[in-house]
């Protein structure tokens, strides 16, 4: 009787650690560098520049502003000039910044990327191979003069459901035997979807990935 409680209590000793083993092992599998809809990597959309602060540093912060939509938005950019820095955008129009409404980046050699594997750097085709093969809707290349294109809807695709949270920036790599009738007839519409006919001509890359607070 002895003998048989001692080879199951071996038993379950085994098994534990062979839990514990496989949980550590699932851990280290996670990613640290993934975008979802909770922050950029190990940068939080829920910190606060005190939070910034302390999970990384005041040395490894650097604060600004950007001009966006005619506005000058105040901005804290994490580990800058760096391929893995993350841009900050604050809510507030002065320090104490404490609510972050959105999270960028734009280095192509940084190391975030969603768990599809769409990073700074894929294409529009990877995107929307991505997003289930449904259109990517974005504003009109030629409608903006700096020649980007921001992404506005993934259609209710694959990408919508698990990122609602999910913007980015769209720039043209190189356009291929792209008719002039058929260029012209693009320029006109904005916003303009993935799937337009001239999108068989033009290639297009992501330039930047964004995640936005609700």
């Amino acid at each position: 009787m002895k003998k048989i409680l001692s080879l199951a209590l071996i038993g379950f000793v085994l098994a534990s650690c062979g839990g514990a083993s496989k949980k550590d092992e699932n851990v280290a599998e996670e990613n640290p560098n993934l975008i979802t809809c909770e922050g950029i990597g190990q940068v939080k959309l829920n910190y606060s520049h005190a939070d910034l602060e302390k999970e990384f540093g005041a040395d490894k912060l650097a604060d600004s502003t950007r001009d966006v939509d005619g506005k000058q938005v105040n901005i804290t950019k994490v580990f800058k000039d760096t391929p893995e820095e993350v841009v900050v955008f604050w809510s507030e129009a002065s320090a104490p910044f404490t609510k972050a409404v959105k999270l960028s980046v734009s280095d192509e050699t940084g190391p975030y990327q969603l768990e599809e594997g769409i990073r700074v750097g894929s294409t529009l085709k990877e995107m929307v191979k991505a997003n289930n093969f449904l259109p990517v809707t974005f504003t009109n290349f030629y409608s903006n003069v700096d020649g980007f294109a921001t992404i506005e809807s993934f259609n209710d695709g694959d990408l919508a459901q698990k990122y609602p949270c999910l913007g980015g920036t769209l720039d043209i790599d190189r356009t291929d035997n792209l008719e002039v009738s058929l260029l012209d007839e693009f320029k006109k519409e904005n916003p303009v979807q993935s799937n337009h006919k001239a999108m068989n001509f033009i290639y297009a890359n992501v330039v930047e990935l964004s995640v936005s607070a609700n």
